[in-house]
């Protein structure tokens, strides 16, 4: 038998493959980690990585970088809160440090308003009474500060009285210690105004007419009249309630026209007579409404929604460390009738005393879990919160940045003017700061890079933040942030092209961008969900001479033109896997501000090989 021969058969000429192309339309629902990265088929315009752009409904736009407004006087220290305080014409900007708060109204002219504190973690709220608007800050470790408009005074257990004094030998300063020869009465010099002291009472005896008055040193004068109760002290000498020292308050709020406290480190409240500023403070103990025990972290006011009145109804808050939050509603905490519980809710453990605001009547608070609206934790289980989280969208990098971060000094800010919401997360340990920020038309998230905020503020529908080395920060200005350069990174969501055992090779990416500027960018691919940023390319140096007091006079273009204006162009990339996504990068790092809008990529490929 004659042996057979296997015959291969002819192989066909190799065939070019003929290149496809995908679009990726802006990710205007944002950065998106909370689901299957390996099932996105869908189109969904979401990104990956969404570094340093702020998301609109129609694109995503470069953001503005920052410059330095003021800086303190102590310059290692840290700016650890900023107030604000808005009465009618009258508008001010407070920021504090450990030592002192200080007027910043005017970046040029910082001045010391209060002296001799211990801490800079104030928390304060703006109070309105019949007898004028209140700034009220208090730290839990210094006395009460309370602003009038003019000046900022220190309210304990001892009054301010006001002392008309005559003709004076030596020298008083603010900080003396005072003695009445006649009456025995001592007090600490506040402030000094031509002919009258301001003192904070250190004893029960009252300053008579007509007595000297002496210092600690050779200083003396006599008193034209008995000593006025300028300002009255939370607790006045004679309380028949338990006494405490305002330097314990670590926290205040206002409701129902009343102020509250949480007593540092405790499970109490106290209270004030409603309008009132002073007075006696009432206990309202709080031991047996948590079961997780714990400390009082935050208070604040919440609206509900009430169906036996009808509408919204405002209750008062009271949120522990340990995760739970008690609702009150009534008028007047000592009348049972007037006052109740409405409920008791879990909201997981909040990220600090600050990590929380006000959005419409809703309250959101940053926990471990997410960013929680209260109203979802009235009809949610705590192990179902972060589904209805704000921040469901960026659910695993929010878990990443608890877990790294043990130190609960998060905070929340609404920006109204940019409808921004802000969770700021400053640096700790070797982690970097981050301000992760929400469209709140939208809800679609993104991550700002650099910016390490240690307080937070908006004063004159501008955001500025406190940060390390007494510096305090005007955000959204310019284009670098104080001088330094950023990137912004943009990756959409990984796509496999409908082909999952079928490797792609990307070929060309065009990169079309609108904006009033000529911009370069830089484009690399990323491949099988491994998100690996290459370095950012080196800001091209724009021109600054049309911007405010850089220009040239008689050379340079006043008020040049910023018709919005396509650019596009293709960019040549390489690389082979089953998954894709093209990352686009754009440095900015001029005074000029860019206002660069991505409006699409698109992406060419051919088919690879099958999956082995």
């Amino acid at each position: 038998m004659e042996p057979v021969t296997l015959r291969t058969p002819a192989q066909s000429p190799a065939r070019a493959q003929k290149a496809q192309t995908q679009t990726f339309a802006p990710p205007t629902q944002g950065w998106i980690c909370n689901q299957n990265i390996a099932l996105n088929n869908s189109g969904q315009p979401g990104a990956v990585v969404l570094d340093n752009f702020w998301p609109t409904p129609q694109s995503v736009r470069i953001r503005k970088g920052c410059i330095q407004y003021a800086s303190l006087p102590e310059t290692s220290g840290v700016t650890s809160a900023l107030m604000t305080y808005d009465n009618g014409t009258l508008q001010k900007m407070f920021a504090a440090n450990e030592a002192a708060i200080y007027d910043i109204t005017s970046a040029a002219n910082v001045q010391v308003a209060a002296s001799g504190m211990h801490s800079g973690d104030w928390s304060y709220t703006q109070f309105a009474t019949s007898g004028g608007v209140f700034l009220v800050a208090v730290n839990g470790v210094d006395p009460l500060q309370l602003y009038d408009g003019e000046r900022w005074w220190p309210i304990g257990s001892g009054n301010v009285v006001q002392l008309s004094i005559g003709s004076t030998s030596g020298t008083f300063e603010p900080g003396d210690a005072i003695t009445g020869e006649a009456s025995d009465a001592t007090g600490t010099i506040l402030y000094i105004e031509k002919n009258t002291l301001y003192v904070t009472a250190t004893n029960d005896n009252a300053f008579k007419s007509g007595e000297v008055v002496k210092n600690q040193g050779s200083a003396a004068t006599t008193l034209s009249g008995d000593g006025a109760v300028y300002w009255a002290g939370i607790n006045s000498a004679n309380a028949a309630i338990a006494k405490i020292e305002t330097s314990q308050f670590s926290f205040v709020w206002s409701y129902m026209s009343r102020l509250f406290f949480i007593e540092r480190g405790s499970l109490n409240v106290w209270y004030l007579q409603i309008d009132s500023i002073g007075g006696n403070a009432t206990l309202f103990p709080m031991g047996g409404v948590f079961p997780q025990g714990g400390a009082l972290m935050l208070g604040s006011t919440w609206s509900l929604d009430n169906s036996n009145s009808g509408g919204l109804s405002e209750q008062c808050i009271m949120a522990t460390d340990a995760g739970e939050v008690a609702v009150y509603q009534g008028v007047d905490p000592s009348i049972a009738e007037t006052w109740g519980k409405v409920g008791l809710y879990r909201i997981d453990k909040p990220r600090g005393p600050r990590a929380f605001v006000r959005n419409g009547g809703d309250l959101l608070i940053a926990t471990d879990t997410g960013l929680i609206p209260l109203t979802q934790a009235v009809n949610r289980s705590v192990n179902t919160l972060s589904a209805g989280a704000a921040s469901y969208p960026i659910q695993d990098v929010w878990a990443q940045y608890v877990e790294e971060r043990p130190d609960r000094t998060w905070q929340v800010i609404i920006w109204p003017e940019n409808q921004m919401l802000a969770v700021a997360i400053p640096n700790e340990d070797s982690y970097q700061p981050f301000f992760l920020v929400m469209n709140i038309n939208t809800g679609a998230w993104a991550r700002f890079t650099n910016w390490n905020a240690k307080s937070l503020c908006v004063f004159r529908n501008s955001l500025y933040f406190g940060s390390v080395n007494s510096k305090i920060v005007s955000a959204w200005q310019t284009g670098s942030d104080m001088g330094a350069p950023f990137a912004g990174v943009y990756a959409p969501l990984f796509t496999d092209l409908g082909g999952t055992a079928i490797a792609k090779i990307a070929k060309d990416v065009r990169v079309t961008l609108r904006g009033t500027y000529e911009t370069t960018w830089q484009v690399s691919m990323l491949y099988d969900y491994i998100v690996n940023v290459p370095p950012p390319p080196t800001p091209p140096v724009n021109s600054d001479t049309s911007v405010w007091n850089q220009a040239i006079w008689d050379e340079s273009r006043w008020n040049a033109s910023v018709q919005l204006r396509a650019q596009s162009g293709w960019t040549p990339v390489s690389g082979m896997g089953y998954a894709l996504s093209p990352c686009l990068q754009i440095s900015s790092g001029n005074l000029l501000p860019y206002d660069t809008e991505i409006m699409r990529l698109d992406l060419t490929y051919v088919g690879g090989m099958l999956l082995s």
